[in-house]
């Protein structure tokens, strides 16, 4: 009988043996498959180890018997338990995505380093994942379908019971006397997922019996082809991502074709989206900027722009550069932000954080300054550490400081003195080596 052994379990989690502290979180339903799955983690993995974590919408009548029904078995076994209320508000996006956002807000913000999540994913669910993004006409990647293992916040997402089909759980639970709850929801069709599993699944099945499981074949080549995509784009990329001022050079793209240019491009915004939370552009953005931003003329000023889960996001090209940014929320030119030496800040307007880090060298100071983050200065020139004096139009043109960051660059105050603008450069003089205390301003830009 092919079951989801306990072997089979430890055999995917390699380092439980080598890492003692690490925790297991289980997302645990209640249902039929995260039953399975938390019965077979509390068999193999110690106690100590192991958690449960329950997400509790609160979209169903029953949600609160789902929750009593985990609550329950945790206590019955001696496994910790934690409940986890959230309040799903779909904004420009479906129910499934909006709660799917939520769930997973909730996963990381418990995962710890080393901290293991274990979901319960399994082929019938790979199948309508590679099913429905198929009918969205989607790449590689989404017909890759779910990956067994990555990396989410501090942690790893692990999927264990992927390799199994439902009817193999089923038969697991029933074998081992198992309960659960059955959610309702799922036999409402009107939902995407549950078509392809209620209507389209069954019927391929019916047709081709190892249907679901030439699927996941179909979705293992995708992730093999996939990977060797991505390796391609780690070639390109060499000299033309900038991943410092989140910008691509167009020369290089410009020399590559079509195909090539929507690939590497897909690959710097999975890296912007990993690093900056900054939304992966569909297929008509991309081919827009492919066909109009990258081959403008060089005195254009193309704009691209798309919004994802309410994130909006403007492509902009400056000096035969392209750049990825989110878009500036509200004025920030009147605002004067505290600071001390140590601080790390949230700026306004999404331009990300600042940090005053104490330094060797850098900018002089004492121990009785005022010191302020502004965005706006009365000078109307400014002389850099070792150069002249020059207007702040063109030391920001020297600096190759895009139009639209001009009125929103951070300027450092000592005492209403300007001393500093953003990482670019401390204004001449105010570098005194003679004084005890310097500093130097760190800016981590949003994107």
């Amino acid at each position: 009988m092919a079951l989801p052994a306990e072997q089979d379990l430890l055999q995917s989690l390699p380092e439980l043996t080598s890492v003692p502290e690490a925790r297991f979180w289980v997302a645990y339903s209640g249902g039929l498959d995260s039953q399975v799955l938390l019965d077979i983690a509390r068999r193999c993995i110690p106690p100590r180890q192991l958690r449960a974590v329950h997400i509790n919408h609160g979209l169903q009548a029953e949600a609160d018997s789902w929750e009593q029904h985990c609550r329950d078995y945790c206590q019955l076994f001696g496994i910790s338990f934690t409940n986890k209320k959230i309040l799903v508000v779909p904004s420009q996006e479906s129910l499934e995505s909006a709660a799917r956002r939520a769930r997973y807000q909730v996963f990381e913000s418990l995962l710890d380093e080393a901290d293991y999540l274990l979901l319960a994913h399994h082929q019938d669910d790979q199948a309508e994942t590679v099913l429905y993004h198929l009918m969205r006409g989607s790449g590689l990647r989404g017909l890759s379908g779910i990956p067994a293992q990555r990396t989410l916040a501090q942690g790893q997402l692990i999927r264990p019971l992927l390799p199994f089909s439902k009817p193999e759980l089923r038969e697991y639970a029933e074998g081992h006397q198992l309960s659960w709850m059955e959610d309702h929801s799922n036999r409402n069709t009107d939902f995407d997922r549950n078509f392809l599993r209620q209507q389209v699944l069954p019927l391929l099945k019916q047709r081709w019996p190892e249907a679901v499981q030439s699927i996941q074949r179909s979705a293992g080549l995708a992730q093999e082809a996939e990977h060797l995509l991505a390796v391609l784009a780690q070639i390109d990329a060499t000299g033309v991502i900038d991943t410092d001022k989140n910008s691509i050079a167009l020369a290089g793209l410009k020399n590559m074709e079509a195909s090539r240019q929507r690939n590497l491009l897909r690959y710097w915004f999975g890296q912007l989206h990993a690093r900056y939370a900054i939304p992966v552009p569909g297929f008509n953005e991309l081919s827009r900027l492919v066909n109009e931003l990258i081959p403008a003329a060089e005195d254009a000023l193309p704009l691209v722009s798309w919004s994802r889960e309410g994130v909006e996001v403007q492509a902009r090209r400056f000096q035969d550069r392209l750049y990825v940014l989110k878009n500036f929320s509200g004025d920030c030119q009147l605002q004067a932000l505290p600071i001390n030496p140590g601080d790390k800040i949230d700026l306004p307007a999404n331009l990300g954080k600042l940090n005053l880090r104490e330094s060797e060298h850098g900018i002089a100071i004492s121990e009785n300054d005022c010191l302020e983050i502004r965005f706006a200065s009365e000078q109307k020139s400014v002389r850099p550490q070792g150069r002249r004096s020059r207007s702040f139009k063109k030391i920001y043109q020297d600096y190759k400081v895009p139009p639209w960051m001009r009125d929103r660059m951070p300027l450092l105050f000592r005492n209403g003195k300007l001393v500093a603008v953003a990482d670019l450069f401390v204004v001449d003089g105010e570098d005194d080596e003679r004084a005890e205390n310097h500093v130097i301003l760190c800016w981590e830009r949003a994107g």
